[in-house]
């Protein structure tokens, strides 16, 4: 469960650019800069990419966007919070079947509360909001099984800004 749950954060730090504290200094990219241009595209594996699209946008109040695979089979649904976006993405192989329901993504809103107060609203079952050192916030699971939190911080209660 501890070891998930840092993979989970290890894996959230690297998605918003943050950087876990190191003893040794950082080496440069020799490469230059131009390489990495800033974005990270997250990608949800699930089981029925539609029935997952509708809980994303109808339940969770995420934008979509599109739709991609052949005229009335599709596989991938490219989501919008916001300026990031997100795919959902049906396997399309026997080896992605596995990777279903086995991930933690966290979003950041305005107000934690009235955000879950909206998921349930929408037929969403929101987890209890958990208040932390580093946020305020409340995760619901997807059909798949993928954790889905929302947080917002605030400096005046919240001690350090994971964001």
């Amino acid at each position: 469960m501890f070891r998930s749950r840092v993979s989970a954060w290890l894996v959230v730090m690297c998605l918003f650019g943050m950087q876990p504290a190191r003893a040794e200094p950082v080496q440069e990219n020799k490469e230059g800069s131009d390489v990495f241009l800033g974005q990270v595209k997250p990608v949800l594996y699930v089981a029925d990419v539609e029935k997952s699209q509708a809980f994303y946008a109808e339940v969770l109040g995420f934008e979509f966007m599109a739709w991609a695979g052949e005229a009335g089979d599709p596989y991938y649904a490219e989501m919008r919070a916001g300026p990031l976006r997100f795919g959902l993405h049906e396997p399309r192989k026997p080896a992605e079947r596995s990777r279903v329901g086995k991930q933690r993504l966290y979003f950041r809103v305005s107000d934690a509360r009235a955000h879950r107060e909206r998921v349930i609203a929408r037929g969403g079952e929101a987890g209890e909001i958990e208040e932390t050192d580093w946020m305020t916030m409340f995760s619901v699971v997807d059909r798949d099984g993928h954790e889905i939190t929302f947080a917002e911080t605030d400096p005046k209660r919240h001690k350090i800004d994971p964001w």
